[in-house]
């Protein structure tokens, strides 16, 4: 047996090519060397590695906890206890009970500080179908709501809203009175023109378990309530479904304080490059929602804010309006009060130059479609800022107008560039409606042209304005 000093020794390969031998001694030396290199390394650098290094263990967390547990099962993630300080329960079953798991980076906790719109996606274990979940802002603008909501529960920012509520001055007066469109008028866009028919449209739609209309429990009242005043998005869906022909997402329920509707597909965006008859048949069904929002026998739904991130199309090429926050409602019947003597006339949005750099200047006036029956802002809506020259944006870096680069056969044979151009600036009375019209006839020929280069015939072709 080879002596003790000799076992514990180890062979070393050194850069001549051969052995030698180290002992315990040799080794605590050179340890204490690279501890006495260790401490001469710079703070920062110390600093930067503790810090790397914390990263990467919440990396490892998070990723190791993404499939490990499934979020939308959590109450803390809904934030279900902060109702009636919410939006909705009945959509809860379905998630608690484990039927949906988040998708893409929607499953990784650490990237939830980038997603400051907190906008998740996710899909149905067993069917695949994708759904939204929005909680409808920034969690800035979140708070800046509870905190007002607590003044007005006699409490400082910051408040267990959850259980204060109930007992705020506005919920006794909606126990007391009933709800009125005071408590919703000016909230947002939706209730502007607020009316008695309008609240109960939304209240008789609003998808709750128990009773609807003046049997609705106060809870369900004020979810409405804090919903209209942080983003009225999951009213509007409800109130005016995809089910009976307007043109947003289906609208599946909510959760706490987050909402859930269907997948409507890829942003417009994604189809600037598109060959022209695809982007034709994309503009036409713009106008024909426009077409819809104003023509309604009951209500007429005004865009106020209109860019290529408001719309997605789904594999089947429909187009969908995926961001109902600011649409204002009008009730045709009420116009009528609200203006004896004018209401029936038609009100024509007056075109304004953008400054310098801008594109998206879409002006409005709100008491105006409040008072007539009708006016023709959706049409200057999808010309102004979507499908004319003037919502061209590659100047400063941005996208094109959706019919940019137009064929020979579009502007020659169907006039599409001066029927843009008339509908955006009209040059007559009523112009702005009659050039909306011959525009969905040109586009509805120019989505279905079997080549690019396809002449109209029979007399289709539409005379200049």
């Amino acid at each position: 047996m080879l002596p003790f000093a000799t076992r514990n020794r180890k062979l070393i390969y050194t850069e001549g090519g051969s052995y030698s031998n180290e002992g315990p001694a040799e080794m605590i030396s050179k340890i204490g060397k690279s501890t006495f290199k260790l401490r001469r390394i710079p703070i920062q650098a110390k600093c930067f590695v503790f810090v790397l290094l914390i990263i990467c263990v919440y990396l490892y967390g998070s990723i190791y906890l993404a499939w490990g547990q499934n979020r939308l099962t959590s109450e803390d993630f809904l934030e279900v206890h902060k109702c009636p300080a919410c939006y909705g329960q009945n959509f809860c079953f379905n998630l608690f009970d484990n039927q949906f798991d988040l998708s893409g980076i929607s499953k990784y906790k650490v990237f939830d500080r980038i997603n400051v719109k907190n906008v998740h996606y996710a899909k149905h274990k067993y069917q695949g179908h994708q759904i939204v979940l929005k909680k409808l802002g920034h969690d800035d603008e979140i708070k800046i709501i509870d905190d007002r909501l607590c003044k007005d529960s006699f409490r400082e920012s910051g408040c267990d809203l959850g259980k204060r509520m109930a007992v705020s001055k506005t919920a006794k007066d909606i126990h007391a009175s009933g709800f009125l469109p005071e408590h919703l008028k000016d909230s947002s866009f939706m209730f502007f023109c607020v009316t008695h028919k309008l609240v109960d449209r939304v209240m008789d739609r609003y998808p709750v378990v128990g009773s609807k209309g003046d049997h609705m429990p106060l809870d369900d009242k004020l979810q409405i309530l804090y919903t209209a005043q942080v983003n009225p998005e999951p009213l509007m869906l409800s109130t005016f479904p995809a089910s009976e022909g307007w043109p947003f997402p289906e609208y599946y329920g909510a959760c706490g304080r987050y909402i859930v509707e269907e997948y409507s597909g890829k942003p417009l965006a994604d189809f600037y490059d598109a060959p022209f008859e695809k982007r034709a048949d994309l503009a036409y069904q713009m106008i024909k929602m426009a077409d819809r929002l104003t023509s309604d026998p009951e209500w007429n739904l005004y865009w106020t804010d209109l860019s290529a991130e408001n719309f997605a199309v789904d594999p089947a090429g429909k187009l969908t309006y995926i961001d109902a926050e600011n649409i204002v409602v009008a009730d045709k019947q009420a116009t009528k009060i609200a203006n004896k003597e004018h209401w029936d006339e038609l009100s024509e949005a007056v075109f304004v130059e953008c400054e310098e750099g801008i594109t998206d200047c879409l002006s409005f006036d709100v008491s105006l479609m409040c008072k007539h029956y009708m006016t023709d802002h959706n049409y200057y809506a999808v010309c102004r800022n979507m499908l004319s020259r003037y919502a061209d944006d590659r100047v400063n870096g941005g996208i094109p107008h959706l019919l940019h680069d137009m064929p020979p056969h579009a502007s020659d044979d169907w006039d599409l560039d001066n029927l843009l151009n008339e509908c955006t600036r009209p040059h007559q009375s009523q112009g702005r409606i009659k050039a909306a019209h011959k525009l969905l006839h040109a586009l509805d020929n120019l989505r279905n042209l079997p080549k690019p280069d396809a002449k109209a015939k029979h007399g289709n072709r539409i005379p200049h304005i």
